[in-house]
C-alpha cells in the first residue's frame, strides 16, 4: 500500500513570536499518530504486507524564514552555487535546526524517526523533494543533517524529486512528484513546451532558483519582518490596529487564490484601505529598493519562464531608476503583486497530468500520477480505455486555507486535510472491487474546532 502525504511545510515559528503572541502554523504531532494509527489498523484489517510512506515535498519550509533577513543570504541562489562552508549553508543549516527544535515539529520528527515502532507491518519512509524544500540538495552536510531529523538511510546522496512506484517485473504502476514541475514560477523549465513530460529532469533543472523563491522570502517572510522592524515589538503589541495587520501578513501564504493577496491585507478587520496603505507603505518601500539591488532578483526574474521579457525588462527599468526611493505608490505594487500572484499556477494540473510519458504511453502500465504543491485536494480521470482508468490524484495540504469570495471582498477560514491510499495490484481488498488496482481518497476541510473521535 502507498500513503502519499505533502506539503506539510514544517516552520521554525521563534522569528515569527511578537511579545506573547506565538504564529505558530505547524500541526500536533497528535494528528499525525492519529492517522498512522488509522492506516495501520486499515492495514491489518486488509491483509496488507507492506506500507510505503513518500513525503512529497515541501516538507521542511526552507525558503519561507526571517532567519535569511538577518544577513545578506537569500533562498533563490542555484543549489550548485551554495558552497560548503559558505554563509548561505550556514544559514540553510541554522533554518533546518531552528525547524527541527519547533516544539509540535520536534515532537512529529521523533515519530517519523520511528515510524516503525508505530505500525505492526514493514514500513518504508521515502522522502522527495519540492520547491519550498529544494535546498536540501544544495551540500553534502544538509542532506546529512536532513536525513538525520528523518531517520534516513543514504548519507549525503542527493534527494530523488519523483518516486515511481513499480509492481511485478519493474511495470511502472504510479508515479509520484510534489507537482511544482507544472509550475513554471516555481520550476526553471516550461514543461507546457515538452511534448511528453519524462519522470524526472536533470539535477542542475531542479536546483535552479525560480521566482517562487523570490516571492516566498521577499513578500511572504519580509513584509512582516520589516513591519516589526518598522513599527517595533512594544508598539505593535500595544497597537490593536498594527496587531491585526501583522497577523494579517503572517497569513499570506494560506490566502487562496493567490491573487486575492493585496485584496486581504487591505481588508483587515477594523482598518481602513486607506491606513493599511499608510501603515505598510514603509515595508513594501525597503523591499522594492532591496530587491533593485539584487542581481540576483534580476538574472532570477530573466530566466524565470513566467515572466516574459517585455514585462521583465519595464519593471527592472523601472526599479533601477530609483524614482520611488522615498515613497513607493499603491499602484506599483498592485502592478508587481498582481504579476506575481498570476503567474502562479495553483489551479488543477490534470492538464499537465495528461503530458506525463508515462501517462500518454498505453503500454506503460501506469495507473496513475501522484502529486501535491497546488494545497488543491483534486481527483481526475486523464483517461479510460475499457478497464484501463488512469487517474491523477492531488494530496491537498494539512494546513490552514483561507478562501476568497469571488469579488475578494470576504475571507473565511477553513482547515484542510487529505489522505491518500493506493493499492498495489497484488494486494485483494474490498477496495478493489474486482479490479487490479485501487485507492482511498479521504479529502476535507473542517471549520471550527470539534474533533472527531
Amino acid at each position: 500500500m502507498l500513503i502519499v502525504l505533502s506539503d506539510l511545510h514544517f516552520s521554525e515559528a521563534a522569528s515569527t513570536q511578537i511579545g506573547t503572541h506565538r504564529f505558530n502554523r505547524n500541526l500536533p504531532p497528535e494528528t499525525f499518530l492519529a492517522y498512522f494509527h488509522e492506516v495501520n489498523q486499515f492495514a491489518l484489517a486488509n491483509d496488507i504486507r507492506r506500507i510505503d510512506l513518500v513525503l512529497a515535498g515541501d516538507i521542511l519550509e526552507l525558503s519561507r524564514s526571517a532567519i535569511w533577513l538577518e544577513g545578506d543570504c537569500r533562498p533563490y541562489i542555484n543549489n550548485d552555487e551554495v558552497l560548503p562552508g559558505s554563509e548561505t549553508e550556514k544559514t540553510i543549516l541554522k533554518i533546518i535546526e531552528a525547524i527541527a527544535s519547533e516544539n509540535r515539529v520536534s515532537q512529529t520528527l521523533q515519530i517519523l524517526r520511528e515510524i516503525q515502532k508505530y505500525f505492526e507491518i514493514e514500513v518504508h519512509l521515502t522522502y522527495i523533494l519540492g520547491n519550498h524544500d529544494r535546498l536540501a540538495n544544495a551540500t553534502p552536510e544538509i542532506r546529512i543533517k536532513v536525513r538525520e531529523l528523518f531517520g534516513l538511510s543514504g548519507g549525503a546522496a542527493l534527494f530523488n524529486h519523483s518516486q515511481l512506484v513499480t509492481v511485478e517485473d519493474d511495470q511502472p504502476f504510479c508515479l509520484v512528484r510534489h507537482g511544482h514541475e507544472y509550475d513554471s514560477t516555481n520550476f526553471s523549465l516550461d514543461v507546457r513546451k515538452l511534448e511528453a513530460i519524462p519522470p524526472g529532469f536533470p539535477e542542475n533543472v531542479y536546483g535552479k532558483s525560480c521566482l517562487g523563491d523570490i516571492t516566498t522570502i521577499e513578500f511572504g517572510a519580509a513584509l512582516p519582518w520589516l513591519f516589526v522592524k518598522e513599527y517595533g515589538i512594544d508598539q505593535i503589541v500595544s497597537s490593536p490596529t498594527l496587531m491585526a495587520v501583522y497577523q494579517r501578513l503572517m497569513e499570506f501564504d494560506d490566502v487562496r487564490p493567490t491573487t486575492a493577496w493585496l485584496s486581504y491585507l487591505f481588508s483587515t478587520p477594523g482598518v481602513t484601505r486607506r491606513q493599511t496603505w499608510k501603515i505598510m507603505a514603509p515595508c513594501f518601500t525597503e523591499i522594492i529598493n532591496t530587491l533593485s539591488r539584487h542581481e540576483a532578483f534580476n538574472q532570477t526574474l530573466k530566466q524565470s519562464a513566467a515572466m516574459n521579457p517585455l514585462t521583465h525588462f519595464f519593471l527592472m527599468a523601472l526599479l533601477r531608476s530609483r524614482v520611488f526611493g522615498k515613497g513607493i505608490p499603491y499602484w506599483l505594487i498592485k502592478l508587481i503583486m498582481r504579476g506575481v500572484s498570476r503567474s502562479i499556477n495553483l489551479k488543477s494540473q490534470v492538464e499537465f497530468a495528461k503530458l506525463e510519458g508515462l501517462i500518454q504511453d498505453e503500454d506503460s502500465g501506469c495507473k496513475c500520477v501522484i502529486s501535491g504543491h497546488t494545497h488543491f485536494a483534486e481527483v481526475s480521470l486523464i483517461s479510460a480505455e475499457g478497464d484501463d482508468q488512469r487517474y491523477y490524484l492531488n494530496t491537498g495540504t494539512w494546513r490552514n486555507v483561507i478562501p476568497a469570495t469571488k469579488n475578494y471582498e470576504d475571507f473565511g477560514r477553513l482547515k484542510a486535510l487529505t489522505k491518500v491510499m493506493v493499492f498495489y495490484p497484488i494486494e485483494k481488498t474490498p477496495m478493489n472491487d474486482g479490479r487490479d488496482w485501487a485507492f482511498h481518497y479521504l479529502s476535507g476541510v473542517s471549520f471550527g474546532s470539534h474533533r472527531l473521535i
